[in-house]
């Protein structure tokens, strides 16, 4: 049974929808073409479509459930990760959770037709295969858009529900800037030049809006693929100083974040589109789990983290009401 692979970029009219194999990549080769990594790139898949058509189909589904907390444990644990911060030196980190939500995977299809014509400046994809099951999301963040020698990608962090009308607050600030400065150091460390960045400004995300600052530079050299593996994962998604948020992530996060916040999208040097995987949810036959974070500072309030991943958790919640 082959896999599928169905996508669409943003601003694209119609999708790409394709049936052939997922394979893992071997360390220290480069992909081409469609590539979807999990949150510490150990693992990283590239797609290889298959000549001959396959009518019939059936999707792949994990025999493992995500671990689904309560919110009582998940204000308990998110303290208990935010108290680490000191001892580990993390300035940022980012605490996720998995939401539960009743939905047909045989809908799958029909879920993401919805996404795409919901979310036109979103990547939204869809995707199937034994190796990790079956993955729908529509994330609105950009790793890295090349074309040529010419670098783009954004810092997107902090957060607030769609009809919020107040400043933004220091906090929030504090966690965009971390993201910047990460960002603006990896492509010097690179090597590449003319680094320019406009921002931040808010942009709509669905429920919520979102902090954004662009940046675009030129590359010295044709190093697109360590640039993307240098750059992710950002403190928008893991935290700073990096490392030290990871130990913290992998500490206190009761379950596996699988795909959610690696990356995936096409790559090809000298002309590649990859997205950071948000927005984003694992489907079974009867049940999808959402996958969902907030950036946490030392101010942060873990009650009203929880909010605003119930908020993010709406960007596929909402559309998959309607089917």
């Amino acid at each position: 049974m082959k896999d599928l692979l169905i996508y669409r970029l943003p601003t694209e009219k119609a999708p790409h929808i394709q049936r052939g194999t997922f394979s893992i990549l071997k360390e220290g080769d480069k992909p081409l073409g469609f590539v979807i990594s999990d949150f510490l790139h150990e693992q990283i898949f590239k797609f290889e479509e298959s000549p001959e058509s396959e009518s019939n189909f059936s999707f792949h589904y994990s025999s493992e459930i995500p671990t689904i907390i309560s919110r009582r444990d998940y204000q308990i644990e998110a303290q208990a990760f935010l108290n680490s911060f000191p001892l580990l030196g993390v300035e940022k980190g980012v605490y996720s959770r998995i939401k539960q939500v009743p939905f047909k995977g045989e809908k799958a299809v029909e879920l993401f037709h919805l996404l795409e014509k919901t979310y036109p400046n979103a990547f939204c994809y869809l995707i199937s295969s034994a190796h990790f099951g079956t993955w729908i999301g529509a994330t609105p963040e950009l790793l890295m858009n090349q074309e040529g020698m010419l670098c783009k990608t954004v810092a997107l962090a902090g957060t607030h529900g769609e009809n919020e009308e107040h400043e933004w607050t220091p906090k929030e600030m504090k966690e965009h800037q971390f993201v910047v400065s990460a960002i603006r150091e990896a492509l010097e460390r690179n090597e590449c030049v003319e680094i320019e960045a406009d921002g931040p400004y808010v942009v709509q995300a669905g429920p919520v809006q979102h902090l954004k600052t662009d940046f675009k530079a030129l590359l010295t050299k044709p190093n697109a693929w360590s640039i993307a593996l240098d750059l992710h994962p950002t403190p928008a998604v893991c935290g700073t100083p990096r490392l030290n948020a990871m130990e913290a992530i992998l500490t206190r996060e009761m379950h596996n974040r699988e795909l959610y916040t690696g990356f995936i999208g096409l790559f090809e040097e000298g002309n590649t589109n990859l997205f950071v995987n948000l927005r984003c949810a694992q489907l079974l036959s009867d049940k999808a789990f959402l996958y969902v974070g907030g950036g946490f500072t030392i101010d942060s309030i873990p009650d009203l983290e929880w909010d605003e991943t119930e908020k993010k958790a709406e960007t596929l919640s909402r559309v998959m009401k309607q089917i």
